[in-house]
């Protein structure tokens, strides 16, 4: 009986992944690599989407664990911003992780889980110590002796980091999805909004239509689906500037609706690439979206992609 129960637990869930891989993705050319995929996890209100996606897209190669700690991950980056002196920041650019990765290693999520107690806000005049302690829940002094230790080297053997230009190319990143890569870490600029949280059972794609358009002659805004329809070349013409595409909303006191963040880039289907968030499984499509690939190549600036890592000896 409990081979049973387990046969059939294992069938449902074959077709649930079954449905994620297939339903809203639009034919002829797909490729997508879900059943690649580590379960979707939450990042709460940590700034720690970079090591989510850096995670993300180790956690699919060869000889890698499957359970890559990214307390771990986030925590050497602060680690190396209050060592080096260069001022700890919110967040991390994927660049970094390059350093990081072959100096500091990683650990599992057994060996230092992701905390469950919401982030620490901190003000820009504090010290880096105060800040330090706020973004990585390990605190530098609990890292280098606690963790640092038990923590395994990489070698990364072959990556490709993609610059504000170069992460923009669309039918590069194709290349490399059609070519063995699994999981690439991108960051894009977002309106929060228009990322909103809801649960669905289809791909709702993201466009560059919410909190931003399209300045006209006479000081309007137009939608950039509308323009776009006029000027084939838009993407061209709003990232060399001669056309002016700016937000629409302007932040308040308490609340900025604009910001950065990295998910990770899973497959592509004609509308566009296929992501994974960080923001749990209840988020869209059981943690996954579409972005278009116009919103791609405007909000694009920066990605990394692993192609062969391992343990360094």
């Amino acid at each position: 009986m409990k081979t049973l129960s387990f046969c059939i637990a294992l069938f449902s869930m074959s077709c649930v992944w079954s449905q994620i891989q297939l339903k809203g993705l639009n034919t002829p050319k797909t490729t997508i690599h879900i059943s690649a995929q580590t379960p979707v996890k939450d990042q709460g209100n940590g700034n720690t989407c970079s090591a989510f996606g850096i995670a993300a897209a180790l956690e699919t190669l060869p000889n890698m664990p499957k359970d890559i700690s990214e307390n771990f991950l986030y925590s050497s980056q602060k680690y190396e911003q209050f060592e080096a002196e260069t001022g700890v920041t919110r967040g991390s650019f994927l660049k970094s992780y390059i350093m990081s990765l072959p100096k500091y290693g990683i650990l599992t999520e057994a060996e230092l889980p992701y905390p469950d107690i919401p982030a620490g806000k901190w003000n820009d005049n504090d010290s880096d110590v105060v800040k330090a302690l706020k973004e990585s829940t390990t605190g530098p002094v609990s890292f280098i002796y606690k963790y640092k230790s038990k923590a395994k080297l990489l070698t990364l053997h072959a990556y490709e980091y993609l610059g504000q230009v170069e992460s923009k190319n669309v039918a590069h990143l194709k290349y490399l999805l059609d070519n063995g890569v699994k999981a690439i870490p991108v960051s894009y600029e977002l309106y929060v909004p228009g990322w909103n949280k809801f649960q669905d059972t289809k791909y709702n794609t993201i466009t560059p239509d919410a909190g931003y358009g399209i300045l006209m002659k006479d000081g309007s805004f137009q939608k950039y689906s509308e323009i776009k329809k006029q000027l084939p070349d838009l993407n061209t013409r709003i990232n060399n500037r001669t056309v002016t595409f700016l937000r629409t909303v302007k932040p308040t006191p308490t609340y900025n609706p604009y910001g950065g963040h990295v998910v990770t880039i899973v497959g592509y289907d004609a509308e566009g690439f296929i992501i994974k968030n960080s923001w749990g499984a209840d988020w869209r499509y059981f943690g996954y979206e579409r972005i278009s690939f116009d919103y791609h190549e405007i909000f694009a600036y920066e990605a990394l992609v692993f192609k062969r890592v391992t343990f360094a000896k």
